[in-house]
């Protein structure tokens, strides 16, 4: 939480920069998909090599699910940027937990995006 009470992960569930409308037409080389077990919610995550294929140049969202879901994919695609892919598949929910003060309950959005993640990866 911040300190009025707002907590950390909203701000960029308001103002999402990865989102994939907001994002450059590129030509996306691995792309996942996750939904959670009830289907309502589902996260598709996109990923552009850099020149070497060893790192991930980009990374973009498209988010049918709730604001703390949205937050994750955000900060994900931000923290993927640059990255190696063994990096990558190394993120893990207790990163997400740390960098958006996520509370247990909230957890759900970060799994939907790690798995989303793990598919998009499986599929370079």
């Amino acid at each position: 939480m911040s300190a009025v009470g707002t907590p950390l992960w909203m701000g960029r569930f308001l103002a999402p920069r990865h989102a994939l409308d907001k994002c450059a037409i590129i030509q996306w080389q691995g792309r996942g998909v996750a939904n959670t077990p009830a289907a309502d919610a589902q996260c598709r995550m996109l990923l552009a090599l850099a020149e070497d294929e060893t790192r991930i140049a980009q990374a973009a969202f498209a988010m049918f699910g709730p604001p703390v879901a949205i937050a994750c994919a955000d900060w994900a695609c931000e923290w993927l940027a640059d990255r190696t892919i063994t990096a990558a598949r190394s993120l893990n929910v207790q990163d997400f937990e740390q960098a958006l003060s996520l509370a247990p309950e909230q957890r759900y959005g970060a799994l939907l995006v790690v798995d989303a993640l793990a598919n998009a990866l499986d599929a370079l």
